[in-house]
């Protein structure tokens, strides 16, 4: 049985804006391979309304840390009213989307700690009481990782950010 561990609640961005939305997917891509995660797509949708496209893009970029504990960060990224807008610049015509962005970043730790001794519940019981009340003895194998998780989500949050504020300076 896998614990799935809350770390990162609810973290938002959100832009209106000029982007390429092929530039996003790429940036995101990248911001993966330098961290060393890999990429599960949960959800990728595309649907045509009377204002523009709605597309919605849902992955899961995770990390094995030990053979027990995994590293966990769900990117969901919903973009409204896209639309394809042309533009031009030093004389030249580029097309680039206009859109309502909105992105929702999870950051969990999962462990499969089921099999080892130090689950069973007499056990947890007295680890708690002792931690509590006399010495707080340390962390388990997953709070040492919860830093990394945390990390992790706040820079594609920073790096994110950076990217929109970048696509409106180059329309600009």
């Amino acid at each position: 049985m896998v614990e799935k561990k809350h770390i990162v609640f609810d973290l938002r961005l959100s832009y209106n804006g000029p982007l390429s939305i092929e530039d996003f997917y790429a940036e995101v891509e990248k911001w993966m391979e330098e961290k060393g995660l890999q990429k599960d797509l949960k959800r990728k949708s595309e649907d045509v309304m009377q204002k523009g496209k709605k597309i919605e893009w849902v992955i899961e970029a995770f990390k094995d840390l030990t053979s027990e504990v995994k590293h966990l960060v769900i990117l969901r990224a919903l973009f409204n009213n896209v639309k394809e807008v042309k533009i031009k610049k030093k004389g030249h015509t580029v097309k680039i989307n206009q859109a309502d962005v909105l992105i929702v970043i999870d950051g969990f730790i999962e462990t499969s700690l089921t099999s080892r001794w130090t689950q069973a519940p007499l056990f947890q019981f007295l680890r708690t009481l002792f931690d509590k009340y006399i010495w707080n003895v340390g962390h388990s194998g997953a709070e040492m990782h919860e830093s990394i998780v945390y990390e992790d989500c706040y820079d594609l949050h920073k790096r994110l950010k950076a990217f929109f504020n970048l696509s409106k300076m180059k329309v600009s």
